[in-house]
């Protein structure tokens, strides 16, 4: 409710802005979410958008999410790509990484990460289970392994959000939304590929 409110009161000008602000410093929880903010919320706490040709050329050949709406954020030595699945949406994966040399995440900059991401809940450490693997049981096991001797850990929200370390470089978060319209567009995929099939 707090969310829809939010955003009719942005589209109403200045007035809006004014009630934007207030509903927004009322609740402690929206200020301190960054996974699931809007993109003018990630706008108004990182700056506008740095989005180029060459960070939509890799929104295209890499995106965070295929058909979503995408933005890099850069702050205080940080790039922030962020993938909206609406105009008006939350975000619902982000990747956080360093820019400059020093790329990989110390761990009180990790916690720093979760700390602005807590939405009112706690990070539970998770056994490693890449979502994007095909692999299946024994496979799992050994995939696993491997991941947490390179660095890869996972933590999982209450809400089931899913951050993620990502070979001590990147720190992956993303809301079950994510998973949800990718499971989704894989299945009218591969629907629309059968139904292409010419009756023979």
């Amino acid at each position: 409710m707090l969310f829809r409110l939010n955003m009719n009161a942005f589209h109403c000008g200045s007035l809006g802005l004014i009630i934007t602000g207030t509903v927004l410093a009322m609740s402690p929880a929206t200020v301190s979410a960054r996974l699931g903010e809007t993109a003018v919320q990630c706008a108004n706490r990182y700056g506008p958008p740095k989005d180029s040709s060459s960070s939509n050329i890799l929104d295209k050949n890499s995106p965070l999410l295929e058909g979503a709406i995408h933005h890099t954020y850069e702050y205080q030595g940080w790039k922030i790509r962020a993938a909206f699945l609406q105009l008006d949406g939350p975000a619902v994966r982000i990747d956080y990484s360093k820019l400059g040399g020093d790329v990989v995440i110390k761990d009180y900059e990790l916690q720093a990460i979760m700390t602005g991401n807590m939405s009112g809940t706690n990070w539970k450490q998770v056994p490693y289970s890449n979502p994007d693997s095909p692999n299946k049981w024994a496979a799992k096991v050994v995939e696993s392994y491997f991941a947490g001797a390179t660095g890869e850990k996972m933590w999982r929200r209450s809400d089931g959000a899913i951050l993620w370390l990502r070979s001590n470089s990147i720190v992956r978060l993303e809301l079950p939304a994510a998973r949800e319209y990718e499971t989704k567009l894989k299945a009218d995929k591969e629907q629309n590929a059968r139904a292409s099939v010419p009756q023979f």
